[in-house]
């Protein structure tokens, strides 16, 4: 089982995937559009460390409940994996959110949506 995804929280290894989080910056270290599996837009500019148009952002939640984020961010020629603090963050947030959640959702919902655009509106910048 060498090639089993892990929970990054607990490291529980019965994880599923939720969902897909693209983000368009403006090439001055801002995001401006997230698209939430393809299909849902938010549009936002906060801070952003990179400037590429390759980042994207696959949503995991394990059986425990917990979510995390495996990151792949384009900069410069050179893609970066897992190592995104927005996304972390967005993680942690939803994490404290659902924390007290009695029945586990291991699908993507709208109030799953609401919670990432409530976070990423929390992060916007002028």
């Amino acid at each position: 089982m060498n090639n089993v995804l892990l929970c990054s929280v607990c490291k529980f290894d019965y994880t599923h995937f939720i969902g897909t989080i693209q983000v368009t910056d403006n090439d001055e270290y801002q995001a401006c559009d997230f698209i939430v599996n393809q299909k849902y837009p938010i549009t936002v500019k906060t801070k952003y460390e990179y400037r590429s148009q390759g980042n994207l952002h696959l949503l995991f939640r394990c059986e425990d409940g917990h979510f995390f984020i495996k990151s792949f961010d384009g900069h410069k020629g050179n893609v970066f994996i897992d190592n995104n603090q927005l996304m972390d963050d967005l993680a942690s947030y939803l994490n404290e959110v659902y924390k007290e959640e009695e029945k586990r959702s291991l699908s993507f919902d709208y109030g799953l949506l609401g919670n990432i655009e409530k976070f990423l509106f929390s992060k916007k910048i002028d």
